[in-house]
């Protein structure tokens, strides 16, 4: 695989192409780390051109220095790399791009294999007391700027599966990055009223081990698309990287059952 520069306004974003034929798989990483976190489900997808890159101010690409939208984003680096139409696998923040990119250009996206995904519009319920509580401690420690503690809550509730080097390291960095981006990250277009009019094949991997309401969003979503199929795993929210045989296996399938 090669890694490339791609210049997206004012700011670059790191990508890397894995070359080969086919319609192509792009790998959209959640917000807790960068693109690394595909490592261990990449050699299963050896017979796809495989896409992945880091959003700004993640892994290899620079903190933004400009408002921008991750779903421009995703469509700049379609349109630099001459691709119309992309199997999207997306994670998180990354399956909220995909859906972003579903509802505006769904000409573009032949499948979409959403791991544990953010949902713009979705009508979240009300939180729980243990919810409250979560965002307490994190309204306290973002005042006090305690970065270290940050990145142990963000272990606490998004790595239930337990805690390694790697995900310490990566929650450490993604948690450092998000203070010097500031508030320039812009939302994208709402989703969850436009999918049931989709058509596109569709898996939603839900872990059991999301915390309670990314996991109820999980499950409404795969009801929401039409004709979507559900794959509950017992991970945490980087299924990809607890269960990489299981999330290859969904993508396989994503890809087959696509038109």
């Amino acid at each position: 695989m090669t890694g490339a520069t791609v210049q997206v306004g004012a700011d670059t974003l790191w990508v890397e192409d894995g070359g080969g034929t086919g319609t192509p798989l792009v790998l959209l990483h959640p917000g807790i780390t960068d693109s690394q976190v595909w490592g261990p489900v990449l050699p299963l997808l050896a017979r796809h051109r495989v896409i992945r890159y880091d959003r700004r101010g993640f892994g290899r690409s620079p903190v933004a220095h400009e408002p921008f939208r991750s779903l421009d984003d995703l469509v700049a680096v379609l349109d630099h790399l001459g691709l119309d139409r992309v199997h999207l696998v997306g994670n998180s923040m990354g399956g909220e791009a995909s859906l972003a990119l579903a509802v505006t250009h769904p000409e573009r996206v032949a499948s979409m294999t959403l791991l544990c995904p953010g949902i713009g519009g979705y009508p979240w319920p009300e939180a729980t007391p243990e919810e409250e509580a979560l965002m307490e401690r994190y309204r306290v420690l973002t005042e006090a700027e305690d970065l270290p503690g940050l990145a142990a809550l963000g272990l606490e509730v998004w790595c239930r599966s337990g805690a390694d080097d790697f995900l310490t390291e990566q929650l450490a960095a993604t948690t450092a990055a998000e203070p010097a981006q500031g508030e320039l990250e812009r939302p994208n277009p709402d989703q969850w009223d436009l999918l049931p009019g989709l058509t596109i094949s569709t898996t939603v991997i839900a872990a059991e081990l999301d915390p309670s309401d990314s996991l109820r969003a999980s499950l409404d979503l795969a009801v929401q698309i039409p004709n979507a199929a559900l794959v509950r795993l017992d991970t945490d929210h980087v299924p990809q990287y607890r269960d990489p045989e299981a999330v290859a296996a969904a993508i396989e399938d994503t890809v087959d059952r696509a038109v």
